[in-house]
């Protein structure tokens, strides 16, 4: 599973929280995934409009916006909506 989460779908946790990059194939239009990271629920959603196979154009944790590809620990409450979008 471990290769599933990190590898495919790109989550990739560090010492500061989740680096988001997935590696799916282009004709998925959306999928969601639900994880537990350090005690904290994340209920996430990758949309994928435009077909990428990879790469994040935009983040949002809880309704801020993110920069890059990068969830940080410290933003993340008990229970987090997270909107990925590919491209």
């Amino acid at each position: 599973m471990v290769g599933c989460v990190e590898g495919i779908l790109g989550m990739r946790p560090n010492a500061d929280g989740l680096v988001v990059a997935p590696a799916v194939p282009s004709d998925w239009n959306s999928y969601t995934v639900e994880k537990t990271f350090r005690g904290k629920k994340l209920n996430m959603t990758f949309n994928n409009p435009n077909h990428a196979e990879s790469g994040v154009s935009s983040i949002v944790l809880n309704g801020e916006k993110l920069d890059g590809n990068f969830i940080p620990a410290d933003k993340l409450k008990e229970e987090n909506e997270v909107t990925v979008t590919l491209g």
